[in-house]
């Protein structure tokens, strides 16, 4: 174990070096200076000017003054502030404990409720709770983090006045909703991870036997069931703590709290090329020691695990020699037999053999391979002692058997019709219409699909509405509540007297054309470069996983703050930014469907008739693993979704004069007291487009999946 954490961390080397070039070379070609501000609080002469540029380096190339900048980094020195000239080292170390000490307590509030609400659902699956706690989990993935927060705040801050409205100057209790808030998604991940999970423990034999050798329910459940589910959920809780790391820009500022998410988001606004470089290397280390965390927790509950990881010097020596020969099974005459040939090893040289090998180097597949090696010498053995005439008369038996059936079907008389229904409902479907069938039968896919239509329709809508009935300012109408009676305003009106609904069926085509296109972006690079690496493997399969990693490691959110500031507010800019992120997820997806079918025999007879692997990659092998890229896909569509509204939240999606629901929302946070419908429909909006994506996703993996397949 203590091997494979030190590889981690040298890895770690590499990864940070090309993060924050990466990072810094974007921000250099970020239109503007690092001395821009400094000109604009007063006319400076050439002189002074000049003597600027050199102290920033801005007459050199950017090579070099990134290997300044390292050469300082590698020194402990992250260097000053291009703004506020202050060190960026302190003023992280400063941040960073309210941070921390945010996700933290969004990771024990989302822990403490999200298992125990799992395991319950999972004792009582079916009923009532149990359809309550996946109803909360798939709402709760769906609803962006901003909203929640203005909602409750709204709530509890300006209504209930039970908590402050935000900061940092009120002890505990300006820690509550914060907290609560970064540990919504969190809870709702973990209880669905959990409950899953608990699902297929409980099924288990051993859990039978547990309960009749007389131990208390609670025991069942606390030792055995949850100990054999934990690395599921381990990695639900980890993935989100990763998340709300991340994230922590858009928690901090709805709250104003005072975090290195909120000092990122200023740095990239002023374009503080030295403090978002600094910010950014220092959350990238944080976010992949959570994943290095979460891995070295794997040995922790699972021993099969830590047996993989065990140092390497301290393996025991164990006997090799050859076993001993065992006894040949004996016929029903009482003469000895010899074994099958297709026999190679009866089970006591299994059992030999997997004594003989050490401990620490069996890993998964080589144990199950053992296993499977077992049993199957296990059922040789047990059919070569079967009496000769025991096998006849179970062959006369199924026989006679198939005969009688065969009679039995044959002396029905049916008609025509009832053969044709027969015929009808038994007939092999392709795998479209198998799809679709499946689909309907689900209820939660057909709800998202319901939802689809509704937004479908809205979107044909916004076909109709001109920019002028979106824009056009009535004074009469300010901040004119939602009316019923009022048909023309049922969402209410804006500060300026806007029709929200108006503008909320408008900002459908931008929701839309940034969920799919960022899928489409990340899609086409990363299954392209994922099969291209699955193909060959070797060398290349090595330098494209490691740029994968390296994309992978920079958190989504701020990645996509760093692309906006590089390329500019625009539409087709936020579908890079957003979709960049994506990348790294289906380079792996389609690597993995690569390798499992790159050497079938269609393969194998496409290379033989002289295919060039450009057209075996996309005309033989990637037709035949697409089934969990489609899941993949419909389930990351929420998530663009969720991504580009918080940009725009923050100020760095489409310019503000568009109606984005995330710049609805973010114009509404001033008013929110009296006019919170500004807020609300817009959210709601969001959350019922990403809960139909979801549920749709869902629906597919189960038609997908031959296991999970409801017949």
């Amino acid at each position: 174990m203590i091997r494979y954490i030190l590889m981690r961390i040298l890895w770690l080397i590499p990864v940070l070096l090309l993060v924050a070039f990466i990072v810094f070379g974007l921000m250099e070609l970020a239109p503007g200076t690092a001395i821009d501000n400094m000109l604009t609080y007063g006319e400076l002469t050439d002189e002074q000017i000049e003597i600027l540029i050199r102290e920033h380096n801005l007459d050199r190339s950017v090579f070099y003054r990134f290997g300044i900048y390292m050469l300082n980094l590698i020194q402990g020195n992250m260097g000053y502030g291009d703004v506020t000239e202050l060190p960026v080292w302190d003023e992280f170390i400063r941040r960073l404990p309210n941070t921390l000490l945010l996700s933290f307590t969004s990771l024990i509030i989302g822990v403490l409720i999200s298992i125990p609400l799992g395991i319950v659902a999972a004792r009582r699956a079916g009923t009532l709770l149990d359809n309550g706690v996946t109803v909360f989990s798939m709402i709760g993935m769906s609803m962006p983090l901003f909203w929640v927060g203005l909602l409750l705040m709204l709530l509890f801050s300006l209504r209930l006045e039970i908590v402050p409205v935000g900061g940092f100057d009120h002890g505990i209790r300006s820690l509550l909703l914060p907290g609560f808030v970064g540990s919504f998604v969190l809870m709702a991940n973990a209880a669905r991870q959990t409950r899953s999970n608990m699902l297929e423990v409980l099924k288990a034999d051993y859990l039978r036997t547990a309960r009749a050798k007389g131990l208390s329910e609670r025991v069942v459940i606390r030792k055995h069931a949850l100990n054999n589910a934990w690395i599921p959920i381990i990695t639900a809780i980890g993935i989100s703590l990763s998340n709300v790391l991340a994230g922590a820009v858009v928690i901090e500022t709805v709250f104003t709290w005072p975090g290195i998410g909120r000092m990122a988001a200023e740095a990239v606004m002023n374009r503080d090329v030295t403090t978002t470089t600094g910010v950014v290397i220092m959350t990238t280390i944080m976010y992949v020691l959570v994943q290095l965390i979460v891995d070295v927790l794997y040995a922790f509950v699972d021993p099969r695990i830590k047996a993989q990881y065990k140092n390497y010097g301290k393996r025991k020596k164990k006997s090799t020699a050859p076993p001993k020969a065992s006894a040949t099974p004996v016929a029903a005459g009482g003469a000895k037999t010899a074994a099958p040939d297709n026999v190679t090893e009866t089970p006591a040289y299994a059992a030999d053999a997997q004594a003989a090998a050490p401990a620490d180097v069996l890993n998964a597949t080589e144990v199950s391979s053992a296993a499977e090696s077992v049993k199957q010498a296990q059922a040789v053995t047990v059919a070569a002692e079967q009496p000769a005439e025991t096998k006849t008369a179970r062959v006369s038996y199924a026989t006679r058997e198939f005969e009688e059936s065969e009679k039995s079907i044959g002396m029905k008389n049916l008609t025509a019709e009832e053969a044709a229904l027969i015929s009808k409902k038994y007939k092999k479907r392709n795998q479209i219409f198998e799809i679709f069938h499946h689909i309907s039968k689900n209820k939660g896919a057909m709800a998202g699909l319901c939802i689809l239509g509704l937004l479908v329709v809205g979107l044909i809508g916004s076909i109709f509405i001109s920019w002028d009935s979106i824009s056009v300012m009535s004074v009469a109408n300010m901040y004119a509540s939602p009316s019923l009676s009022n048909p023309f305003l049922p969402f209410g009106a804006d500060g300026f007297g806007r029709n929200i609904f108006l503008r909320v069926i408008y900002g459908t085509r931008y929701t839309f054309a940034i969920g799919l296109g960022a899928v489409m972006f990340g899609a086409i690079f990363g299954i392209t470069a994922g099969s291209i690496a699955g193909y060959y493997g070797g060398k290349v399969d090595d330098l494209i996983l490691r740029a994968s990693d390296v994309i992978a490691s920079i958190p989504g959110i701020l990645l996509g703050m760093v692309v906006v500031t590089v390329l500019g507010q625009s539409l087709p800019n936020l579908v890079i930014a957003v979709g960049i992120p994506n990348v790294p997820i289906y380079l792996r997806m389609a690597r993995a469907s690569t390798m499992t079918v790159r050497n079938n025999e269609y393969v194998e007879a496409a290379r033989a008739i002289g295919f060039s692997d450009t057209r075996i990659i996309f005309s033989q092998v990637l037709p035949n693993g697409l089934a969990p890229l489609i899941v993949a896909l419909t389930a990351s569509l929420g998530i663009s979704i969720i991504n580009a509204s918080s940009l725009s939240f923050l100020g760095f999606g489409v310019p503000t004069v568009y109606p984005e629901w995330g710049n609805i929302i973010a114009a509404g946070r001033g008013p929110i007291r009296v006019a919170p419908w500004i807020t609300t429909f817009p959210g709601i909006f969001i959350m019922m487009t990403v809960l139909a994506f979801n549920l749709l996703g869902d629906g597919l993996r189960d038609a997908l999946d031959p296991k999970l397949k409801k017949r």
